[in-house]
């Protein structure tokens, strides 16, 4: 019996280690959702009008996020407007430097702003790395942060197809769509498909695309319009 319990407790241990080493791995894999943000952008200029010397870093993030969704989603942005918020980001980043979605959409803004510069390749060429390297960064720092992901996800769906970032685009907003799905909202859920039918789009892979702007096209959400406009262009 002393013979058996000898053996019996160090197998025992193994056991419990490896199970312990298990979990320890899928608890530091779960997924960390996305920051939310307004959908609509007046929700999202009355959030950024609502920040002040009294806010707190997490209300500056979100209203820093939403800033970075109103500005490249309006047709009237100027680049000085981006490069303000660069320069805000890049501040909070100080005292938060572990967020890597926050370090995410430093690289996204980074990598809009290449887009004031369509007919001067060499600045489009330099702020496009300069910002697919730190988004690429805070992904590779925390791939299960869906925020991370998801910022790189939309900015790469954005680029142009010769920058060869797609791939990247429907990586993270496929990703973002199996562990979210319709938990954020038919709204949010429609954005990220939106976008993903973009990514598709620029990935050489027309028939997905044309799949999810027909799905979107027929909905009743703020994408359906967006979507019928850009099968137009398929």
């Amino acid at each position: 019996m002393k013979l058996f319990a000898q053996q019996y407790v160090p197998r025992f241990f193994v056991v419990f280690f490896i199970l312990a080493s298990h979990l320890s791995k899928v608890w530091a894999e779960e997924y960390i959702p996305p920051t939310e943000i307004p959908p609509e952008n007046s929700e999202r200029a009355s959030l950024i009008a609502e920040l002040n010397e009294n806010s707190t870093p997490e209300q500056k993030k979100v209203a820093y996020l939403a800033e970075l969704a109103l500005l490249t989603s309006s047709a009237d942005t100027q680049v000085a407007q981006v490069e303000l918020l660069e320069g805000k980001i890049t501040q909070l980043l100080k005292s938060q430097d572990n967020d890597s979605e926050l370090s995410a959409a430093l690289g996204s803004a980074i990598s809009f702003r290449s887009s004031f510069y369509t007919d001067q390749l060499a600045k489009l060429s330099l702020f496009s790395r300069r910002g697919n390297r730190i988004m690429d960064r805070a992904v590779k720092q925390a791939p299960f942060d869906l925020g991370a992901r998801l910022q790189r996800g939309i900015s790469c769906a954005n680029m142009p197809a010769f920058l060869r970032r797609a791939r990247y685009a429907v990586e993270d907003l496929e990703l973002v769509q199996q562990q979210i799905g319709g938990k954020y909202g038919e709204e949010f859920n429609a954005f990220v498909e939106f976008y993903l039918a973009q990514a598709y789009s620029r990935n050489k892979q027309a028939e997905k695309a044309r799949s999810l702007w027909t799905k979107l096209a027929g909905s009743e959400t703020n994408w359906a319009q967006k979507s019928r406009q850009a099968l137009e262009k398929l």
